[in-house]
């Protein structure tokens, strides 16, 4: 009876010891919003809003969010959770990482980053994100684990969703940033199941900043702005003529807009059928031109890394819609 009662005591001290790590870290994970609340900032502006926070880099004190978030928020506003503007100076936009960190002239209190993420964390440690989710203006508390780490990125899986962009990724142990909340992907399996992964940029990565001038800034944004939802109508004109064998929907990017309408002019009922043959091969060629055009024109004035890199990323999709409309102009020419 008594070896049992001793099996049952060790048990009972092994779950108690194996919990603990995880309660400690669940009221920690509490206790930073009270601590750190007055490092965590609102991104506010007329056209959205997000996520950032104070940190110390090198020795600076900078306000920090998503480039995305910042291009996307104009002019943007930056305030602490009770309100308190922050006052800001020049800014800089993260090489290879979607950061741009804002000099802090006055308000605020740091968040102490993280000096080495490999040495300093591992897989498997707990994290939180406090963000402003849905942009409404409130933090919430977004627990999870470190379950990945890349040269450039940290992946968790603390259930942060778009409007947390920008937000403190932070090390419980440490109480340390070690990353800048930043996306999320969705995969939907055939079996109609979904996986979701999240993603944030490392601070200690960094190794290069580019300058921002936010007119340039802006304007390299709507120029990508554009691009992206070019492309997304060139995926929805596609999938128009394969299905409908014409356009079903309308158009308002400047590229398809301009073939479409030089496509319906020519048209006319009761053509001859070559005559028709030779409209649609035109229109077609007038749009492989077009699915790269203004994707290679905007690499000769787009400088900032951020764009850039997602302007490689829309001439890959490009690419490959070109060679599916040059395939077409073959076809309908035999």
């Amino acid at each position: 009876m008594k070896s049992v009662f001793c099996l049952l005591f060790r048990v009972s001290v092994a779950a108690v010891i194996l919990q603990a790590p995880l309660l400690f870290g669940q009221g920690s994970a509490a206790s930073m919003v009270k601590e750190y609340k007055n490092g965590l900032a609102f991104v506010q502006g007329k056209t959205g809003q997000g996520s950032g926070f104070i940190t110390i880099l090198k020795g600076q004190k900078y306000l920090l969010s998503n480039a995305h978030v910042v291009a996307g928020v104009r002019p943007p506003k930056f305030t602490l959770l009770d309100r308190t503007p922050v006052g800001v100076g020049n800014a800089s936009a993260a090489v290879g990482h979607d950061i741009v960190a804002v000099t802090v002239l006055s308000g605020g209190t740091p968040i102490p980053a993280m000096e080495s993420v490999e040495t300093e964390s591992n897989i498997g440690d707990a994290v939180v994100v406090l963000g402003n989710a849905e942009g409404a203006g409130v933090v919430n508390l977004l627990e999870g684990r470190i379950v990945g780490i890349g040269p450039n990125l940290v992946e968790v899986d603390a259930p942060f969703v778009p409007g947390n962009s920008g937000s403190p990724i932070i090390h419980i142990r440490s109480g340390k940033v070690i990353g800048i909340a930043t996306y999320l992907t969705m995969r939907r399996s055939v079996t109609g199941g979904q996986s979701v992964r999240r993603f944030g940029y490392r601070l200690d990565s960094v190794q290069k900043w580019q300058a921002i001038d936010w007119t340039r800034f802006y304007a390299e944004a709507d120029a990508m702005t554009k691009i992206e939802k070019t492309s997304e109508e060139f995926g929805l004109l596609l999938s128009d003529l394969v299905k409908a064998g014409r356009p079903t929907r309308t158009y308002t990017s400047a590229p398809i807009r301009a073939a479409l309408d030089a496509f319906e002019k020519a048209h006319r009922s009761g053509m001859q059928r070559s005559e028709a043959e030779r409209i649609t091969e035109n229109l077609l060629t007038t749009l492989r031109a077009a699915s790269v055009k203004d994707v290679r024109e905007a690499t000769q004035r787009v400088g900032y890394d951020f764009f850039r890199r997602q302007l490689e990323d829309e001439e890959k999709g490009r690419e490959e819609i070109f060679k599916v409309l040059d395939q077409a102009v073959k076809a309908q020419r035999k």
